[in-house]
């Protein structure tokens, strides 16, 4: 068989080229990026390990490996695995060594899940020093310093998992750790909601953005909540729905699959949830497209099971193959490995299959086809472990085991299968993400560069308007992740979105929903649940206006005339001030109110900084007056972030991000065009400034550039 040409989409080569394709000294410049790189046929070959099934596995984007896997694969220079997880033992040595595994593990590539309940409560009497036990939440502030020392392979933010069981005398702390009233401010003669928002800004922008949080819940646990007796849950579900943590890890039910119960428990699991794992384990993880796996054939549409088995077979023993191939960050992560060959086979593109047979997402026939499709990803998963072991030997930790300590010991893999998150290569493979609805049905995305590219509904061929994910109650969405869950050996990675009127019945019904339907875990993210908003759906009239680029627009409208101002005309005068920085804005508006030139002075603050503004302003006012619509600009400009930056004395914009972020909140908000923005934009995607929204128990673009905390 001749080795397929991979079809990567415009926007899969712009994030190609800003990521995963190796730099070059020499050859041709990148049609795309006019930069010298390895080609996406040089990358996948030397992902491919020298198998030229394998290249033509991933050629085919039927399926793709976690981002480590593209990031290094053939190279020796960074980890393969895209999360590890540790325990921390309650001793300093242990503390600090754990700090050193973590620091080595987001170097070379992976994010990191911490189980912390081995540690002493806060406070604590330490007899050999006399001193006191700083605690959980201490440990967790020490390893959110490590990670935003160290960019993970110089690819990414590090991601970090903080688990502490629901008995530890530290819960309390834990689990209000990232709410406001963890931040001591002192007086500054601030107004309530000026120190609401300042505190918020101070947590999103230096509080533990690397973490996620979740507590590990007992089936006792969840039996008094389930009858109204356990405060604790209730006040768990208050902080859920103030700022999205913590999760639930619901421990007893992800013990009862623990395929290797005699090496330890599975008390904590890797940064977004969806591995349970032991002491120093990694996740060799992978996903198969199947938005891939659909046959247009008559007499009608039908998903095609044969085609997956094919890829299942083939993508078991890929990831079977990283473990030999992969280059480990400490002895005891390659031991662990080695020793329990865990592999997790997943999914993306499920909204996309379902949207390609007509299928809305909030249905029965959508959830007993996920059920289906799971089944038969697991089935053959666990057929062709089987014939590997009979090639190439068992598992290790199976050998020796009788028949009642071993769920099957006729596997070369402990566990074959597991839903990951899939955010960065499902737009590599033009699919929607793991197992999440449509989250918008935005068409176009923005790049770091300004660059928008369009691809409609992730580029489907189809006439059929999904329900998105707001739309569709929080049942569904857990009854999809249940099904899932029923055929997956570790677990499945979720995002719960739920909408801004929410109530916290809602989260304590969604969490108690989630433990009686058999999920191993839960992660809530309730919209606008933070002052600085991480989730913006714009609706479609707007997404169209965003679609359209500033710098293009005139050439799309060619015949299109300069829109002049009246020589009287009103203009609001503003004196703003950002951080150190004093200025004034007047806005000129249209008789219609809408604005069609900035004027901006700062006299006091050096020529530089004004010719610069200056030159801004004329740039502005040029575009109004071709007619570029305001909000295309606006959603450039906000969220830019440089110095000066900080607090305002604009009670209604208090914390800004830039001086330019302060101009165009405050533009549209005096032109009431503010449809869609937000009243702060603390947490941001970090390649492109867009801001960020929760998906699978991870942080991503919210507008599709490519930047995922979880790969």
């Amino acid at each position: 068989m001749s080795k397929l040409k991979p079809q990567f989409s415009t926007t899969a080569m712009s994030v190609l080229c800003k990521r995963y394709l190796r730099p070059k000294s020499n050859g041709e410049d990148c049609p795309s990026c006019h930069l010298k790189h390895e080609t996406p046929e040089e990358m996948i070959e030397r992902c491919s390990f020298g198998n030229e099934d394998y290249y033509n596995l991933l050629a085919s984007l039927d399926f793709l490996p976690n981002s480590p896997t593209l990031f290094n694969g053939g190279t020796e220079q960074g980890t393969l695995s895209g999360c590890f997880k540790f325990n921390v033992e309650d001793s300093m040595e242990s503390i600090m060594e754990v700090a050193t595994k973590a620091a080595f593990t987001l170097k070379y590539g992976g994010g990191t899940g911490y189980c912390l309940s081995d540690i002493r409560p806060y406070g604590t009497l330490i007899r050999s020093t006399h001193g006191k036990a700083c605690g959980p939440v201490s440990v967790i502030e020490t390893y959110h310093a490590v990670a935003k020392m160290i960019t993970q392979g110089g690819k990414r933010e590090g991601a970090q998992m903080a688990i502490l069981h629901c008995d530890h005398a530290d819960i309390q702390r834990f689990i209000h750790c990232k709410d406001e009233e963890s931040v001591d401010l002192p007086d500054f003669g601030l107004t309530s909601t000026q120190v609401k928002s300042v505190k918020r800004w101070i947590l999103d922008r230096y509080g533990l953005s690397t973490f996620n949080l979740s507590v590990a819940c007992t089936d006792e646990f969840m039996r008094k909540a389930v009858e109204g007796k356990n405060g604790l849950f209730e006040e768990m579900c208050k902080s859920a729905w103030k700022t999205g943590d913590p999760g639930i890890y619901f421990i007893d039910t992800s013990e009862r699959t623990n395929p290797t119960p005699w090496l330890g428990k599975l008390d904590g699991t890797n940064a977004c949830g969806e591995v349970p794992a032991l002491d120093n384990e990694p996740c060799n993880l992978g996903s198969i497209n199947l938005s891939h796996m659909f046959q247009p054939n008559k007499p009608y549409p039908h998903f095609d099971f044969v085609r997956l088995k094919v890829a299942t077979r083939l993508a078991t023993r890929y990831l079977d193959r990283v473990i030999d191939e992969n280059f480990y960050p400490t002895p005891e992560i390659e031991k662990a490995a080695k020793l329990t060959r865990k592999i997790g086979l997943g999914v993306m593109g499920w909204a996309d299959a379902l949207a390609l047979l007509h299928i809305h997402y909030d249905s029965d026939e959508a959830v007993e086809l996920g059920g289906k499709v799971m089944k038969c990803i697991q089935e053959a998963s666990h057929n062709e472990s089987a014939k590997l072991a009979a090639e190439k030997g068992n598992c290790p930790t199976f050998i020796g085991r009788t028949p009642e300590d071993v769920l099957t010991k006729d596997r070369r893999n402990a566990t074959t299968t597991c839903v990951a998150p899939a955010g960065t290569i499902s737009v590599l493979a033009s699919c929607s993400s793991g197992i999440e609805p449509h989250y918008t049905l935005e068409g176009s995305r923005s790049m770091g560069d300004g660059t928008r590219l369009e691809d409609g509904l992730r580029g489907l061929k189809t006439d059929f308007i999904p329900h998105t994910a707001h739309e569709i109650s929080w049942r569904w969405h857990i009854k999809h992740q249940a099904m899932f869950q029923k055929y997956t050996d570790l677990a499945v990675s979720k995002s719960i979105n739920m909408p801004e009127s929410t109530t916290v019945d809602d989260i304590r019904q969604a969490f108690l929903f989630a433990w009686e339907t058999g999920c191993k875990g839960i992660t809530i993210y309730r919209d606008k649940s933070r002052s600085t908003q991480v989730i913006v759906d714009k609706g479609e009239e707007s997404h169209l206006i965003q679609s359209r680029d500033v710098e293009t627009y005139e050439a799309d409208k060619p015949n299109e005339k300069r829109r002049k101002l009246t020589r009287e005309r009103m203009s609001p005068t503003c004196k703003f001030d950002v951080g150190d920085f004093e200025g004034y804005l007047h806005v000129g508006l249209f008789p219609d109110g809408s604005p069609g030139e900035i004027f901006i002075t700062a006299s006091k603050q050096g020529s530089t900084i004004q010719g610069l503004l200056h030159c801004f302003a004329i740039v502005t006012s040029m575009a109004l007056q071709y007619g570029v619509p305001l909000e295309a600009i606006a959603s450039k400009m906000e969220g830019q972030k440089f110095e000066p930056a900080g607090m305002t004395k604009d009670e209604k914009i208090p914390i800004v991000t830039s001086i330019v972020d302060y101009i165009f909140r405050y533009i549209m908000l005096i032109t009431q065009n503010s449809n869609g923005h937000t009243e702060s934009s603390g947490m941001l995607c970090h390649d492109c400034g867009a801001l960020a929204i929760y998906e699978e128990g991870c942080l991503k673009c919210g507008k599709n550039c490519g930047w995922s905390r979880c790969g």
